[in-house]
C-alpha cells in the first residue's frame, strides 16, 4: 500500500478516533476533578454546620430540652445553606438556587433523628379555617424539620407485642405488652456476672447481697462511696451535681449548720446554702430550689446530691436491676417508669431478631430502593452473650435497626423531593465506614444532588460526627487527670498508678475521671463584655490555671494504646486487660456517674407524663 493511502486512512479514520478518545478522557478527568471539588465543598459546609451546632448546644443551659434542641438544629441547617452558597458562589450557584439541589439534611441524635427537607404544609377542615393566610398558606411547600424518628423496632410473638427503642449505646426503652403484661421501662443493659472478681472477664454486673454492693470487672460500688464534684465559674469554685443534664451549683457565702438525720445517720447541713444554675446568658438563676426549712425535703435532696454524689453507684445498681428483668431474673419490689409494680421478669433472653416485624418485609422492593433487608443480617438471640461488648449480638442488632430505620425513612424523603431543577433524586449508596460512624456517633448527614459536572450529574453526601455533644456520653469521652495538671485519654500509653492524680479520700473536690466536655471553654455573656473561663481549673498560688490537654493523646493520637482491634474491640475490653487497677476504678466510676447524670437517661419519659424533670434522679437521695 502506498504511503499516500496510509496517510489518508490515518487522517480519515485514526485521527478522529484519537481526538474523540482524547476528548472522552479529558471529560472523564474533568468530571472526576469536579466531583472531588464538590465533595470537598459539601464536606466543608457540613463541618461549618456541625461547628455552629456545637457552639450553640455547649453554651446552651437548656440544650437537652426538645424545643431548644430543635432551634439549635434549625440554626445549624441555616449555617449549612449559607456555607454551601458561599462555597459554590464563584461557580454561579446562589443561596436560593442551592436549596433546589439539597433533598435532605439529617441530624442523627442519641435515640433517633430529624430530617430537614421540604414538605407540603397541608391543613384540612377546622384547622385550616384557624390559620392566618398571611403567614401560612395551605398546600405550600415548606422547608423544616419532620417529626422525630426513633431508632425503634416492634417485636410480635405469642402473647407479646412491644417496641424497643435503641440508642447509640446499651440504653434501651421498652414499651408494650410482654406476656400479657403492659410494660414501660428503660435502662442500661449489661450481662449478669456469676462472680465479682476480674476473672469473669468483665462479663457483666455482679450483686453481693451481703453488703448490697455491685461489682463490675472487679470494681466495687457501694452507696457510701460518694464524691463531691467541683468546678470554677469565673474565678470562684463551686460544688455541683449534674442532674438530668443540668448542672446545679451550691453557693455557701453564709454558713449556719444544723444536724439532721439523713438515711439513718446524723449529718451537718448548711441552712444558708443556695442553689443556682447558669442560664443562657451566663447569669446565676436561683429559681428552682426553695430555701431550707425543717420539712423541705427537696432542699435536702439537692444538698446531698451535690455534697454526697453517688451517681456511679446508682448507675450500676439500676443497670443490674433492669438487666436482670430483661434476662429473666426477677427483682423483688421492682417498679417500671410508670411506677407500676412488675411482679415477673420480662424474660427477653431468648428474643430472636426474626421476631422484629421488619424482618419479614419484602426483600426485592427494599433492595430496589437501596435498603438492606433486615433478614440479610441473620437470625440470632439479641441478648445472648456479653451485652455491653462492641461485638455482642445486642450491638450488632442495635446497629442493624439504626441503619434500617434511617434507610427506610431517608430513601422516600429524598426520592420524593421535587425542585425547579427537574432532577430525579435518589438516595446515594452510603459507605460501610460512614454507616459505622452513623451507628455509633451523633452525626449530621447532608445530601447534594443534580449539579452539572460535565458527563454526569453530581450525587454526593457527607457524614460528619459531632464529637462534642452534651446528650451522649461515649465510652471514649472519659478523660483522666494526671499529677502534672494535664488530662489525657483513658487509653493514654503513659498512664500508671503513680502519675494519675489520685484524689480519692482527698478533699479537693473530684475524682480524676472527667467527662471531656467539662474541659471546654465556657462563655459568660451576662455582663457588658463577653468573658470566657474554663470550668476545670485549679489554683496555683493566687493564680487560677486551667488543665492542659495531653499533646500526644488529646491533640494527637500517637500516645494512645490502640482500641478497635479484634483483641481489644472497645474501652471495656481495654480496661479489663489493663493492669492498672486505679485507672479502671477511676474510669468506671466516671462513666457511670456521667451517664446517670445525663438528661436523656432519666428524662426520657418526662414529656409524656409531665413529671418534674428531676424527680427520678433525686429519689435516690
Amino acid at each position: 500500500m502506498k504511503i499516500q493511502s496510509l496517510a489518508i486512512i490515518f487522517i480519515i479514520i485514526i485521527m478522529p478516533i484519537t481526538i474523540v478518545l482524547s476528548e472522552y478522557i479529558n471529560n472523564k478527568i474533568t468530571t472526576a476533578t469536579t466531583e472531588l471539588e464538590y465533595n470537598t465543598r459539601l464536606l466543608n459546609s457540613t463541618y461549618d454546620s456541625i461547628k455552629a451546632y456545637q457552639l450553640n448546644t455547649v453554651n446552651n443551659a437548656f440544650g437537652d430540652v426538645t424545643n431548644s434542641k430543635i432551634s439549635d438544629i434549625e440554626a445549624a441547617v441555616t449555617t449549612f445553606y449559607n456555607s454551601l452558597a458561599n462555597n459554590f458562589n464563584f461557580t454561579g450557584y446562589k443561596a436560593t438556587v442551592m436549596k433546589e439541589y439539597v433533598p435532605a439534611v439529617a441530624f442523627t441524635l442519641y435515640d433517633g433523628y430529624y430530617i430537614y427537607s421540604p414538605f407540603k404544609n397541608t391543613l384540612t377542615g377546622v384547622e385550616e379555617s384557624k390559620v392566618d393566610k398571611n403567614y401560612s398558606k395551605p398546600d405550600a411547600i415548606t422547608n423544616g424539620l419532620k417529626p422525630y424518628i426513633y431508632y425503634s423496632a416492634r417485636y410480635v410473638y405469642d402473647t407479646s407485642d412491644f417496641v424497643i427503642n435503641y440508642t447509640l449505646d446499651n440504653y434501651i426503652t421498652l414499651i408494650g405488652i410482654i406476656n400479657n403484661n403492659y410494660v414501660y421501662d428503660s435502662g442500661f443493659l449489661y450481662s449478669i456476672a456469676d462472680t465479682r472478681d476480674e476473672s469473669n472477664k468483665g462479663n457483666g454486673i455482679y450483686y453481693d447481697s451481703l453488703d448490697n454492693s455491685y461489682w463490675f470487672d472487679g470494681i466495687k460500688f457501694t452507696a457510701g462511696d460518694t464524691e463531691e464534684l467541683k468546678e470554677y465559674i469565673g474565678e470562684k469554685e463551686y460544688s455541683y451535681a449534674r442532674i438530668n443534664g443540668q448542672k446545679y451549683y451550691l453557693e455557701e457565702n453564709e454558713v449556719e449548720e444544723e444536724t439532721i438525720n439523713y438515711n439513718g445517720q446524723n449529718f451537718s447541713i448548711n441552712k444558708k446554702a443556695k442553689f443556682f444554675f447558669i442560664d443562657n446568658k451566663g447569669a446565676k438563676n436561683y429559681s428552682n430550689v426553695d430555701a431550707y426549712n425543717a420539712t423541705n425535703s427537696n432542699f435536702i435532696k439537692y444538698y446531698f446530691a451535690i455534697k454526697k454524689n453517688k451517681s456511679a453507684y446508682i448507675y450500676y445498681k439500676k443497670a443490674y436491676e433492669f438487666s436482670s428483668m430483661i434476662l429473666g431474673k426477677k427483682i423483688d419490689n421492682y417498679y417500671d417508669k410508670t411506677k407500676a409494680k412488675q411482679d415477673k421478669a420480662y424474660s427477653l433472653n431468648n428474643l430472636n431478631t426474626s421476631k422484629a416485624i421488619y424482618y419479614g418485609n419484602d426483600e426485592s422492593s427494599l433492595k430496589k430502593s437501596g435498603i438492606t433487608p433486615l433478614s440479610e443480617y441473620g437470625d440470632f438471640k439479641i441478648f445472648e452473650g456479653n451485652i455491653h461488648s462492641a461485638n455482642s449480638n445486642f450491638n450488632k442488632h442495635r446497629k442493624e435497626i439504626i441503619r434500617y430505620v434511617i434507610e427506610t425513612n431517608m430513601a422516600p424523603a429524598i426520592s420524593g423531593f421535587s425542585s425547579d431543577a427537574n432532577i430525579e433524586f435518589v438516595m446515594p449508596k452510603i459507605s460501610e465506614t460512614d454507616w459505622e460512624t452513623i451507628q455509633n456517633d451523633i452525626c449530621e448527614i447532608t445530601f447534594l444532588q443534580g449539579l452539572n459536572m460535565g458527563s454526569k450529574k453530581y450525587n454526593g453526601y457527607s457524614v460528619v460526627a459531632n464529637m462534642l455533644t452534651k446528650e451522649y456520653v461515649d465510652e471514649d469521652d472519659i478523660y483522666i487527670l494526671k499529677g502534672d495538671n494535664t488530662y489525657c485519654k483513658a487509653n493514654d500509653s503513659t498512664l500508671n498508678e503513680t502519675n494519675i492524680k489520685n484524689t480519692k479520700g482527698v478533699n479537693n473536690g473530684y475524682y480524676p475521671g472527667i467527662w471531656k466536655i467539662n474541659f471546654e471553654r465556657k462563655r459568660d455573656i451576662s455582663g457588658d463584655k463577653e468573658k470566657f473561663y474554663f470550668p476545670m481549673s485549679f489554683k496555683n498560688g493566687e493564680k487560677i490555671e486551667s488543665y492542659l490537654g495531653s499533646y500526644t493523646s488529646i491533640m494527637g493520637s500517637s500516645g494512645v494504646n490502640e482500641i478497635g482491634t479484634s483483641d481489644v474491640p472497645d474501652m471495656y475490653s481495654y480496661m479489663h486487660h489493663n493492669k492498672e487497677h486505679l485507672l479502671k476504678e477511676i474510669y468506671y466510676k466516671a462513666l457511670g456517674r456521667e451517664r446517670w447524670c445525663s438528661f436523656n437517661i432519666n428524662n426520657i419519659n418526662y414529656e409524656i407524663y409531665g413529671n418534674n424533670a428531676n424527680n427520678f434522679f433525686l429519689e435516690d437521695y
